[in-house]
């Protein structure tokens, strides 16, 4: 026999279990639906974030190129660039404020501070190969790692630190590199930093390294001044190119972040 064959029965049984299951029914719906609304309230707050930081950072890269000629400018790219580390911290464009900052220190040869400031970008996006997986699993937490990033600032770290005269900590940035991005630029550099301690040979022996890799990438030839070092240095003549090179190390680094904005 139907153990619910009434209708009086099927109400019984139905209050009995809503008794026994109606409180946990009503929580789990509710939460649920928090789950849900919650998710689509911080992704709507995560893409308005995102659409006002690449505002400011358009914003900031006008300000840095008026800069050269009003000296307001920088100011007011200093600002923009803080601004952006305080309110998008761990953003792809929170390290790109924190290049700018450097670079502006390096403007008003602040270079102490344009030292920390890169230090602290390399330590938060180290130049490290990363796999497939731990590059899925950060996007899938809303993380990022951008180790060509951190191979940047590595450069210009470096650049700082000769400027600063301290070519030992200058080699030894270089050659804790983890990836081979920047590779030329690591070698001219390096080139340099050598020619800067009269060790011509090693200065050579980085300069020809650097034409080799340029002469090895498809579409790209060694710069012209990284030729002249190098013919100079093989003449047995000063490297006349080096010392400028050394003395800007913020400047020329052709090399701009892909953000789909104007580059810097």
């Amino acid at each position: 026999m139907d153990p619910y064959g009434t209708e009086e029965d099927q109400i019984k049984a139905l209050k009995q279990w809503w008794a026994r299951n109606g409180s946990s029914t009503l929580i789990g719906v509710g939460l649920a639906l928090a789950l849900v609304f919650g998710w689509q309230w911080w992704q709507q707050r995560q893409q308005g974030a995102s659409e006002q930081a690449a505002v400011t950072y358009q914003q900031l890269l006008q300000a840095v190129d008026a800069a050269a000629t009003d000296p307001i400018q920088g100011t007011t790219a200093a600002h923009l660039a803080t601004q952006l580390k305080e309110l998008n911290p761990g953003s792809r464009y929170a390290d790109y404020a924190s290049l700018m900052l450097a670079r502006l220190h390096v403007g008003k040869n602040e270079l102490i501070a344009a030292e920390t400031e890169l230090r602290a970008l390399l330590e938060r996006q180290p130049d490290v190969a990363r796999g497939a997986l731990a590059t899925r699993i950060d996007g899938l937490l809303g993380r990022y790692a951008d180790p060509q990033l951190g191979a940047l600032a590595r450069v210009r770290l470096a650049r700082v630190l000769l400027a600063l005269g301290r070519s030992d900590d200058a080699l030894a940035v270089l050659d804790a590199a983890g990836t081979d991005d920047f590779a030329v630029e690591k070698l001219e550099l390096r080139g340099d930093i050598l020619s800067r301690r009269n060790d011509t040979a090693g200065a050579i022996t980085a300069y020809r390294a650097a034409v080799e890799r340029a002469g090895s990438r498809e579409g790209t030839t060694a710069s012209r001044l990284l030729q002249l070092k190098l013919q100079e240095l093989e003449l047995g003549e000063p490297a006349a190119g080096a010392a400028p090179a050394a003395a800007d190390p913020a400047a020329a680094d052709a090399t701009t972040p892909d953000t789909g904005a104007t580059k810097q």
